[in-house]
Parts: C-alpha cells; sequence; structure tokens
C-alpha cells in the first residue's frame, strides 16, 4: 500500500473539522480515555500523538514540512539559550551572537513559509510588471505548491518563541517532543489561537488530569462554537458563494453579500475559536481569548483590539515595537523633528511600524491583492481615525456633548458598521476588480427591489434565514451581557442544576435540528483554515 492510499484511507472515515460529530464525539472521547490511561507528565506525549495523527490526516505527507521545522526551532532556541549561558562572553558580544542565530532562524522560517505559499503569487506578479514596461520576457508557469494546514500559524509561533528565548523572556526547551507539541497541538493548528510558549509550557505539559470541571466547561464552549458555526455561519456559506459569483448585481446585492459574510465570517471563526479552547480546557491548557465582542468597538483601531486578539498582539509585540525603536526609524524620527518639529517626529516612527503592520496583516492572510489592500484599507483608516481623534474630542466639548452620550455612541457604530462591512467586502473579493465594482455599484445603483425579489434564490429559504436570525440575535444577547460585564458564568452556575441541564439540551438539540447539514452545505469550509 502506497503512503498516499494510507492517507486516503484514513480520509475516507475521518473528518479533520472542529464542527465535525467526529471531532467531538470521537476523536476527544479517544484522546481523552488514553490521557486519562497514561499517568503523570507522560500524558503531553498522548496529545503529541493525537496532534501528529490530526495534522497527517489533514495534511498527508506535508506532516514532513512541519517535523522538519520543528526540529529547526528546536535546535536554534538550544543555541540561542548557550549562548545565553555562556559566562566567557561580554554581554555585546554576546547579544551579537544570538542576534545573528536568530535573525537566521527567522529568516529561515520565512523562507519557507515564503516558498510554500508566496512564490507563485510573487513571481507572477513581478513577470507581469516586467511584461507591463514592454520587456519580452517568459510567462511564470505557476508550480501550485501545497503548504501544509496552520503553517502560518505554527510559523508565528516558531518566531515568537525564538524571539523570547532571544530576549530571555523564557527559557529554550531542551525537550524536542515539547516544542513539537507547542507548534503542533491539535487545536490550535488549523486556526489558532496564536500561542506564545511562555502562556501554555506550565499547563500543556504537565499531564493535568482530566476533572469533571474542566469536562464540563470545556464541552460547553464547545456547544456554544457548534451553535454558532452550524445555526449561523453554515447556513449562510452557500448564499455568500452564490451572490460572489453572480455575474451581474445591483448595489443593494452587493452590500446585502458583504454583511452575511462579515456575520459568516465572525461567527465561522469564533465559533471554531470557543470549540478549540473548550477542547483545549478539557485537558487543563487555558487559551488566550481572540475575541471580545468587536462589534462593540468604538472605531476600527478598537475593532483590532477585540478581532484576533493573538494576531493583533503579536504583530504588536514582534513587530510594531521592534520597528518603532529600530535604529532606522529613530535616526529617521530625529530628522524629521530638526525639520519639522517634534509633533511629526512623534508621528513618524508609529506611523511607519503601524504601516509595516498592517501590510504584514495583509500579505499574512495570503498571496491576494485582496488581502493586501486589506491591510493598507485598515492603516488607512487608523492613521486617519488617530489624527482625528483630538478634533473630534475638541468638537464634541465645544458642542457640549459626553464622548459617552447616546448619540456619539450611535455614530460610531454606524461609522463602524460601513467600515468593517466594506473592509470584508474587498476580503472576500475573488479579486480586486470584483471588490471594487460592488463597492461602485452601491453607490451608483442600489435597487432594493432587485435584492428582495431574489432573496429565495441565494441558497436560503424561509427557514434558514428564520434560524440564522434567531440564532444571531441570542448570540448577539449573549455578547451584550459580556459587554456590560454582566457575570453570565456565575448567574447560569447559580441556577438549579435541571434548569442548567434544560438549557444544554435546548442547545444540543437545537444544534441537531437546525443545524446546517447536507450536500448544500459546507461544514468543513472553516473560513480561516486556509490562512
Amino acid at each position: 500500500m502506497s503512503i498516499d492510499l494510507f492517507f486516503e484511507c484514513i480520509r475516507l472515515w475521518w473528518d479533520p473539522v472542529y464542527s465535525s460529530w467526529m471531532f467531538f464525539a470521537l476523536f476527544l472521547p479517544v484522546v481523552i480515555l488514553l490521557y486519562t490511561i497514561v499517568k503523570g507528565e507522560k500524558r503531553y506525549l498522548v496529545l503529541l500523538f493525537s496532534s501528529w495523527f490530526f495534522f497527517i490526516s489533514i495534511s498527508g505527507w506535508l506532516f514532513i514540512i512541519h517535523l522538519v521545522e520543528t526540529v529547526f526551532t528546536w535546535k536554534t532556541a538550544l543555541s540561542i539559550q548557550k549562548i545565553s549561558e555562556d559566562s566567557s562572553l561580554k554581554r555585546k558580544e554576546k547579544n551579537a551572537k544570538k542576534k545573528g542565530i536568530l535573525t537566521k532562524g527567522i529568516l529561515m522560517l520565512i523562507f519557507v513559509l515564503f516558498i510554500l505559499k508566496y512564490l507563485d503569487f510573487t513571481g507572477s506578479g513581478i513577470v507581469r510588471l516586467i511584461h507591463l514596461i514592454h520587456i519580452p520576457f517568459p510567462e511564470w508557469r505557476m508550480l501550485n505548491i501545497i503548504a501544509p494546514v496552520g503553517i502560518s500559524y505554527f510559523t508565528l509561533e516558531a518566531v515568537s518563541y525564538l524571539s523570547d528565548v532571544y530576549w530571555e523572556k523564557t527559557e529554550a526547551e531542551k525537550s524536542y517532543s515539547k516544542v513539537a507539541l507547542y507548534m503542533g497541538f491539535f487545536p490550535t493548528l488549523i486556526e489558532g489561537p496564536i500561542t506564545r510558549f511562555s502562556d501554555i509550557k506550565d499547563t500543556l505539559f504537565k499531564g493535568i488530569p482530566v476533572t469533571y470541571e474542566n469536562l464540563t466547561a470545556g464541552y460547553q464552549r464547545i456547544l456554544l462554537g457548534l451553535f454558532k458555526k452550524l445555526l449561523i455561519a453554515d447556513h449562510l456559506a452557500p448564499a455568500v458563494d452564490i451572490v460572489y459569483g453572480l455575474d451581474e448585481m445591483k448595489g443593494s446585492i452587493a452590500l446585502y453579500a458583504a454583511i452575511i459574510f462579515t456575520v459568516q465570517e465572525y461567527m465561522d471563526f469564533s465559533g471554531s475559536i470557543d470549540i478549540v479552547i473548550g477542547a483545549a480546557r478539557i485537558f487543563g491548557v487555558n487559551l488566550k481569548e481572540n475575541f471580545r465582542q468587536p462589534f462593540f468597538a468604538k472605531n476600527a483601531s478598537d475593532f483590532w483590539h477585540r478581532w484576533h486578539i493573538t494576531l493583533g498582539t503579536f504583530f504588536r509585540d514582534y513587530i510594531f515595537y521592534p520597528v518603532s525603536v529600530s535604529k532606522g526609524v529613530m535616526k529617521l524620527s530625529k530628522k524629521m523633528k530638526d525639520r519639522f518639529g517634534m509633533e511629526v517626529s512623534r508621528l513618524t516612527g508609529p506611523t511607519i511600524a503601524i504601516f509595516c503592520v498592517w501590510i504584514m496583516n495583509g500579505i499574512w492572510h495570503g498571496p491576494k491583492w485582496t488581502y493586501i489592500f486589506y491591510g493598507l484599507y485598515y492603516f488607512v483608516l487608523i492613521f486617519t481615525e488617530n489624527l482625528l481623534e483630538k478634533p473630534f474630542l475638541s468638537l464634541l466639548a465645544r458642542l457640549r456633548m459626553d464622548e459617552g452620550s447616546m448619540p456619539v455612541k450611535v455614530f460610531r457604530s454606524i461609522k463602524l458598521f460601513f467600515i468593517v462591512i466594506f473592509g470584508e467586502m474587498f476580503f472576500r473579493a475573488e479579486a480586486m476588480s470584483q471588490g471594487i465594482k460592488m463597492f461602485t455599484l452601491i453607490f451608483t445603483d442600489f435597487d432594493t427591489d432587485a435584492l428582495l425579489s431574489g432573496l429565495g434564490e441565494y441558497g436560503m429559504d424561509y427557514h434558514d434565514y428564520l434560524t440564522v436570525i434567531v440564532a444571531f440575535l441570542l448570540i448577539m444577547l449573549f455578547n451584550v451581557l459580556k459587554e456590560k460585564n454582566v457575570p453570565f458564568d456565575r448567574k447560569f452556575k447559580a441556577l438549579p442544576k435541571p434548569v442548567r441541564w434544560a438549557a444544554w439540551y435546548v442547545i444540543i438539540m437545537s444544534i441537531v435540528v437546525f443545524g446546517a447539514y447536507g450536500s448544500g452545505y459546507d461544514a468543513a469550509g472553516m473560513i480561516y483554515a486556509k490562512f
């Protein structure tokens, strides 16, 4: 039997998706059983081999790339640690050697990511540019290289681990198997959240026993994620695909497409994160939250402090801060101060750093111009908001209006709604031309009747709309309570046990009865799994 046939046999009966019944009703229970049978700290090996099985079932032989990268990361971190502990070296010499190893290590990790994800995009782009200036050159031959699942996530985790060892925020782990588990832990493998080694090393490797509290809390969080994913995101998925696939549309349909995709993306991503946080919690591992009611933000910057939080904090700690204090930026800031004054100088460093963050944010999502535009879009918006925040507050003071007053909140909510919707419109578009066309139609050909008359033709019927609306309102009510710091968990636990069990049974039956299943739905299509 060939290795490809072996992998294909695994895929025939195993559905490696967080929202599939096989994950939470078969895979997780088996892992829990094996984890419980094995005693002591060796339990982490159960998680490691389970993660490797999970990885292989998705990516097949590409798993070898992950193995090589984990070995490389493990060895590089140990090399940095060895220099840190070398008392014969002076501090300046020690830092120079460590920096050299760190730089080579990060460049190698980025190089592998570039070859696997961005080579075709870059090569074809360069050839297209050469043709624009009328230089004869052969067409780029697409290589269509396949990357292992989660490479964008575990590459960032490797970069953060090496950087933290270099900055002596954490010690290099001597065990290869522990580094491999950190970079391939099955709950975080496909969609994150992006973890720091120092955040989970005290729980991931200790073999914490499965307790009743962690088991129930974990499965309750999984149910919340399934509710979002199956009742909302997966019901909307066919409609999003159909509408974005239309050759002709009106502005109302374009706006409808952007709105339902935004809801789908949020419920898909946050629901999947709920599932992985719940799965990790069962084993006593507390992962970082990745969402904090993003649609209650007051502006674009605040939105990104609440959306994909672990990616934002990674870019803040490993790009924004290093770029801000880099020698080149500091030197440029000084020149700007001498020529234009202190105010311009203060803006120079942060602006360059924010630009780097948002370019990297766009590129990280994948090799598409729409993603790069998405990053630049938020760079311009956040830069503009930062410039206008003080004048806006001064205007409110002159108008004798409080920042927390209802009119101001409504204004900011409407503004943020359109900022997010238009951004997601381009994010989902197949090409920039489609995004520009849809955006233009909203302001030039907005026909409400065209939308209302065709709602039933976009892959959803009356029952689908009703399911999505009711489920969405319940999730938003839950988010409102969280935003107002209502101790929902504590109040729920204070209810009588029959009431609590009845509530969970209702949720389970809702998922079973109203969840999106069948050939018309793509339950496996986790949006952020492709990044």
